[in-house]
Protein backbone atom coordinates (compact mmCIF):
# COMPACT_ATOMS: atom_id res chain seq x y z
CA UNK A 1 0.00 0.00 0.00
CA UNK A 2 2.76 2.45 0.97
CA UNK A 3 6.23 2.49 -0.57
CA UNK A 4 7.73 5.70 0.74
CA UNK A 5 6.76 9.00 2.34
CA UNK A 6 8.44 12.27 1.40
CA UNK A 7 7.92 15.55 3.25
CA UNK A 8 9.29 18.00 5.78
CA UNK A 9 10.31 16.79 9.23
CA UNK A 10 7.93 18.68 11.51
CA UNK A 11 8.73 16.90 14.76
CA UNK A 12 10.57 13.96 16.26
CA UNK A 13 11.16 11.91 19.38
CA UNK A 14 13.57 9.13 20.24
CA UNK A 15 11.50 6.51 18.41
CA UNK A 16 9.25 8.44 16.04
CA UNK A 17 9.13 11.34 13.60
CA UNK A 18 6.35 13.51 12.22
CA UNK A 19 6.56 14.08 8.47
CA UNK A 20 4.36 16.83 7.04
CA UNK A 21 3.09 16.07 3.57
CA UNK A 22 0.24 17.89 1.80
CA UNK A 23 -0.88 19.51 5.04
CA UNK A 24 -0.99 16.22 6.96
CA UNK A 25 1.43 15.31 9.75
CA UNK A 26 2.24 11.61 9.48
CA UNK A 27 3.58 10.08 12.69
CA UNK A 28 6.01 7.33 11.80
CA UNK A 29 7.81 4.95 14.17
CA UNK A 30 11.53 4.87 13.33
CA UNK A 31 14.66 3.25 14.76
CA UNK A 32 16.57 5.50 17.18
CA UNK A 33 19.48 5.58 14.72
CA UNK A 34 17.21 7.09 12.07
CA UNK A 35 15.69 9.69 14.40
CA UNK A 36 19.12 10.84 15.56
CA UNK A 37 20.29 11.42 11.97
CA UNK A 38 17.35 13.60 10.92
CA UNK A 39 17.08 17.36 11.43
CA UNK A 40 13.87 19.32 11.95
CA UNK A 41 12.54 21.22 8.91
CA UNK A 42 14.66 19.23 6.45
CA UNK A 43 13.06 17.30 3.61
CA UNK A 44 13.09 13.59 4.31
CA UNK A 45 12.19 10.42 2.45
CA UNK A 46 11.29 7.33 4.46
CA UNK A 47 10.62 3.85 3.11
CA UNK A 48 7.41 2.70 4.78
CA UNK A 49 6.09 -0.51 6.29
CA UNK A 50 2.36 -0.30 7.07
CA UNK A 51 1.26 -2.55 9.94
CA UNK A 52 -2.41 -3.39 10.43
CA UNK A 53 -3.48 -5.07 13.65
CA UNK A 54 -6.87 -5.57 15.26
CA UNK A 55 -6.64 -2.46 17.41
CA UNK A 56 -4.02 -0.30 15.73
CA UNK A 57 -2.61 1.00 12.45
CA UNK A 58 1.08 1.91 12.50
CA UNK A 59 3.60 3.28 10.01
CA UNK A 60 7.24 2.21 10.39
CA UNK A 61 9.83 4.26 8.51
CA UNK A 62 13.40 3.64 7.37
CA UNK A 63 16.00 5.72 5.54
CA UNK A 64 17.18 2.90 3.29
CA UNK A 65 15.73 -0.12 1.53
CA UNK A 66 18.31 -2.22 3.43
CA UNK A 67 16.77 -1.22 6.75
CA UNK A 68 13.24 -1.91 5.50
CA UNK A 69 14.27 -5.31 4.09
CA UNK A 70 15.90 -6.27 7.38
CA UNK A 71 12.81 -5.17 9.31
CA UNK A 72 10.61 -7.42 7.16
CA UNK A 73 13.08 -10.28 7.53
CA UNK A 74 13.07 -9.91 11.31
CA UNK A 75 9.28 -10.01 11.42
CA UNK A 76 9.43 -13.43 9.75
CA UNK A 77 11.20 -14.86 12.81
CA UNK A 78 9.02 -16.67 15.36
CA UNK A 79 8.41 -14.49 18.40
CA UNK A 80 9.95 -11.34 16.91
CA UNK A 81 7.47 -8.48 16.64
CA UNK A 82 7.83 -4.87 15.52
CA UNK A 83 9.06 -3.70 18.94
CA UNK A 84 12.04 -6.08 19.02
CA UNK A 85 12.73 -5.59 15.30
CA UNK A 86 12.91 -1.82 15.85
CA UNK A 87 15.20 -2.34 18.86
CA UNK A 88 17.55 -4.40 16.66
CA UNK A 89 17.61 -1.69 13.98
CA UNK A 90 18.14 0.97 16.66
CA UNK A 91 21.19 -0.87 18.00
CA UNK A 92 22.79 -2.48 14.95
CA UNK A 93 23.34 -1.42 11.34
CA UNK A 94 21.99 -3.95 8.80
CA UNK A 95 25.52 -5.03 7.82
CA UNK A 96 26.51 -5.47 11.46
CA UNK A 97 23.43 -7.64 12.06
CA UNK A 98 24.07 -9.75 8.93
CA UNK A 99 27.68 -10.29 9.96
CA UNK A 100 26.60 -11.37 13.46
CA UNK A 101 24.23 -13.92 11.93
CA UNK A 102 26.89 -15.25 9.54
CA UNK A 103 29.37 -15.62 12.40
CA UNK A 104 26.91 -17.03 15.00
CA UNK A 105 27.78 -14.04 17.18
CA UNK A 106 25.28 -14.26 20.06
CA UNK A 107 27.22 -11.63 22.04
CA UNK A 108 26.51 -8.95 19.42
CA UNK A 109 22.83 -9.87 19.17
CA UNK A 110 22.30 -9.79 22.94
CA UNK A 111 23.49 -6.16 23.00
CA UNK A 112 20.00 -5.36 21.74
CA UNK A 113 17.53 -4.47 24.53
CA UNK A 114 14.89 -7.19 24.70
CA UNK A 115 17.02 -9.84 22.98
CA UNK A 116 18.30 -12.48 25.38
CA UNK A 117 20.34 -15.60 24.60
CA UNK A 118 17.21 -17.60 23.73
CA UNK A 119 15.93 -14.99 21.26
CA UNK A 120 19.43 -14.58 19.80
CA UNK A 121 19.68 -18.32 19.15
CA UNK A 122 16.26 -18.27 17.47
CA UNK A 123 17.40 -15.43 15.21
CA UNK A 124 20.51 -17.40 14.24
CA UNK A 125 18.58 -20.61 13.58
CA UNK A 126 15.84 -19.00 11.50
CA UNK A 127 17.88 -16.42 9.59
CA UNK A 128 21.29 -17.98 8.95
CA UNK A 129 20.06 -20.04 5.99
CA UNK A 130 18.23 -17.05 4.50
CA UNK A 131 21.34 -14.84 4.71
CA UNK A 132 23.54 -17.63 3.34
CA UNK A 133 21.03 -18.34 0.55
CA UNK A 134 21.15 -14.73 -0.63
CA UNK A 135 24.94 -14.93 -0.83
CA UNK A 136 24.92 -18.37 -2.48
CA UNK A 137 22.40 -17.25 -5.10
CA UNK A 138 24.76 -14.49 -6.15
CA UNK A 139 27.78 -16.77 -6.10
CA UNK A 140 25.99 -19.23 -8.38
CA UNK A 141 25.70 -16.73 -11.24
CA UNK A 142 28.40 -17.71 -13.77
CA UNK A 143 28.31 -14.40 -15.66
CA UNK A 144 29.11 -12.48 -12.51
CA UNK A 145 31.93 -14.84 -11.54
CA UNK A 146 33.70 -14.40 -14.85
CA UNK A 147 32.94 -10.70 -15.20
CA UNK A 148 36.31 -9.56 -13.88
CA UNK A 149 39.89 -10.73 -13.65
CA UNK A 150 39.57 -11.26 -9.91
CA UNK A 151 36.83 -13.90 -9.57
CA UNK A 152 36.94 -13.71 -5.75
CA UNK A 153 36.20 -9.98 -5.90
CA UNK A 154 33.46 -10.50 -8.52
CA UNK A 155 31.80 -13.21 -6.43
CA UNK A 156 31.91 -11.08 -3.29
CA UNK A 157 30.51 -8.07 -5.16
CA UNK A 158 27.56 -10.07 -6.48
CA UNK A 159 26.89 -11.49 -3.01
CA UNK A 160 26.75 -8.00 -1.47
CA UNK A 161 24.44 -6.84 -4.26
CA UNK A 162 22.17 -9.82 -3.55
CA UNK A 163 22.08 -8.82 0.12
CA UNK A 164 20.63 -5.45 -0.90
CA UNK A 165 23.64 -3.10 -0.98
CA UNK A 166 24.03 -0.64 -3.85
CA UNK A 167 26.90 -0.99 -6.32
CA UNK A 168 28.91 1.96 -4.93
CA UNK A 169 28.38 0.80 -1.31
CA UNK A 170 29.48 -2.75 -2.15
CA UNK A 171 32.53 -1.64 -4.15
CA UNK A 172 33.67 0.78 -1.44
CA UNK A 173 33.31 -1.91 1.23
CA UNK A 174 35.27 -4.44 -0.83
CA UNK A 175 38.06 -1.94 -1.48
CA UNK A 176 38.26 -1.22 2.24
CA UNK A 177 38.26 -4.95 3.01
CA UNK A 178 41.14 -5.59 0.61
CA UNK A 179 41.13 -8.08 -2.23
CA UNK A 180 43.29 -10.73 -3.70
CA UNK A 181 43.32 -14.37 -4.65
CA UNK A 182 44.83 -15.30 -1.28
CA UNK A 183 41.42 -15.12 0.39
CA UNK A 184 38.13 -16.81 -0.47
CA UNK A 185 35.03 -14.92 -1.52
CA UNK A 186 33.41 -15.82 1.82
CA UNK A 187 36.30 -14.23 3.72
CA UNK A 188 36.04 -11.11 1.60
CA UNK A 189 32.27 -10.91 2.12
CA UNK A 190 32.70 -11.17 5.91
CA UNK A 191 35.36 -8.44 5.91
CA UNK A 192 33.22 -6.18 3.71
CA UNK A 193 30.18 -6.69 5.94
CA UNK A 194 32.33 -5.89 8.97
CA UNK A 195 33.39 -2.64 7.28
CA UNK A 196 29.78 -1.75 6.38
CA UNK A 197 28.75 -2.45 9.97
CA UNK A 198 31.21 0.13 11.35
CA UNK A 199 29.96 3.01 9.19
Amino acid sequence: MFNYLRGVLAGKGSDFVVVENAGIGWQVAVPARVSSRLELQEEVKLFIYFSVREDTLQLYGFQTQDELSLFKLLLSVTGIGPKVAMAILSTLEPAEFMLAVMQDNIKTLTRVPGVGPKSAKRLLVELKDKVAHAAQTALAQPAAITAGKNSVYAEALEALLALGYSGPEAQAALQAAGGGEEQTSRDLIRRALAHLGTQ
